[in-house]
């Protein structure tokens, strides 16, 4: 009797949202917004069925008006959030911080990190505010942005025509926009983050405050076109053409290209694959192809305890044109993060670069940068905009490349402080 009844009250809900919805159900989106009604009013009557007693005497229509009510209430909101989808979100973010190095030299800037970018100040890591939309059709997102960390990562943008330097693009964060070409198929273009990495800029999603060596120098952001197809739930890819490796401004005649598969293999366990492959070298020398894999593993041990680990290969080929060699660099990194309590987290990273031919890094040195590092991460999280941080990090080379008050070392050792608010 229980399945009777639900089946006529099913019947007479769909007979009037018929009736109702008929001019907007002509297109391909009637069977989803069908899928979407049933789903919306079976539920709470089967909740109710089976909290009610079987020896129940039949309901009244009094019983079923009331029992009606929710199911209303939960069309109309429903009627709502699909209005809201279409509009755009507006939102901010602010991470201040303070570094303190205490081997630092005269200078306050960060030689090899962006993140911090200075010592022993009270600064703006990164702010920015921004507005977004994503529909069933088109999505875009627009940031403009300001900080320490831009200042750092924009540096080398070039400027060397009069339509385009690096003052007109450095505070825009991201500017794109994207369209749905087919189901699961979707065009994004314009500027927007970078695919490679466990961690990306903004530091309030990620488990370390600071970068981790690998992913501080592979790009922060790209600027062209992105085509993405999701598969299934689990598995989904992109393709990137880019006008190279951390660039805006073109710098040569030649555009990058890049992947990135994602495939989750259970609710627990997850690897992502990154690619690159770009001319890093301007016109008037000859080509450095420069080639960049990174694989990311991910488990989650239980629901406060998570492990990774990523790791990372470049070439590139020589400048010197009759010299077919490449150079290489490596990365390591493996992370823990424990989260016991929901307003506590720490986290450990530990970390390896090697790049003894400086293709990344330029030291000056014999052995160039082969380094080791440690970093420990404690927040705050009084709530899911808010964050405090205390992180403390350690670095040890193989040659003395950090700066220490007039001479180099073989150490550095900084603590960082910061308070963020994203809405």
């Amino acid at each position: 009797m229980r399945v009777v009844s639900t089946f006529h009250r099913f019947h007479r809900f769909f007979k009037v949202l018929g009736r109702v919805l008929s001019p907007f159900l002509k297109g391909k989106n009637a069977p989803l917004i069908y899928f979407l009604c049933a789903t919306i009013y079976v539920t709470p009557s089967y909740s109710q069925e089976e909290n009610s007693d079987p020896s129940k005497q039949p309901e009244t229509k009094t019983q079923i008006s009331e029992q009606t009510r929710p199911q209303e209430v939960s069309k109309k909101e429903t009627e709502e959030q699909k209005i809201n989808k279409h509009l755009p979100k507006f939102g901010f973010f602010i991470d201040s911080y303070y570094a303190h190095n205490p081997y630092r030299s005269g200078s306050r800037d960060n030689r090899y990190l962006t993140q911090p970018a200075r010592w022993d100040e009270g600064n703006i890591n990164l702010a920015y505010i921004d507005g977004k939309i994503e529909t069933d059709q088109y999505r875009g997102r627009v940031a403009f942005q300001f900080g320490n960390s831009v200042n750092a990562n924009y540096k080398n943008e070039v400027s060397s025509e009069k339509n385009s330097n690096e003052l007109s693009v450095r505070n825009i964060q991201e500017a794109y926009a994207g369209i749905k070409l087919a189901k699961n198929l979707w065009l994004d273009g314009g500027i927007y983050f970078g695919n490679i990495g466990l961690e990306n800029w903004i530091s309030q999603n990620n488990w370390n405050y600071s970068r981790a060596l690998a992913l501080d120098y592979v790009p922060y952001y790209s600027s062209g076109f992105r085509l993405s197809y999701q598969f299934s739930d689990k598995f989904s890819f992109q393709f990137h053409l880019m006008n190279g490796w951390s660039n805006i401004t073109e710098t040569n005649r030649d555009k990058a290209i890049g992947t990135q598969i994602d495939y989750k293999f259970t609710d627990k366990f997850k690897i992502t694959h990154n690619t690159f492959v770009g001319n890093e070298a301007p016109d008037n020398q000859s080509r450095q192809t420069r080639y960049y894999n990174n694989l990311i593993l991910q488990y989650h041990l239980s629901e406060f305890l998570i492990v990774a680990g990523s790791g990372d290969v470049g070439i590139q080929r020589v400048p010197d044109p009759g010299v077919p060699a490449y150079r290489q660099w490596y990365h390591g990194t493996f992370w823990i993060t424990l989260r016991p309590i929901e307003k506590f987290r720490t986290s450990l990273r530990l970390e390896r670069m090697f790049d003894s031919e400086q293709t990344i890094i330029r030291t000056g040195t014999k052995n160039g940068f082969l380094t080791s590092g440690a970093t420990v991460t404690f927040d705050y999280i009084p709530n899911e905009n808010a964050m405090i941080r205390l992180e403390g990090r350690y670095f040890r080379s193989y040659d003395a490349v950090f700066d220490r008050d007039r001479s180099k070392s073989k150490e550095e050792k900084f603590i960082v402080f910061a308070i963020s608010l994203k809405i």
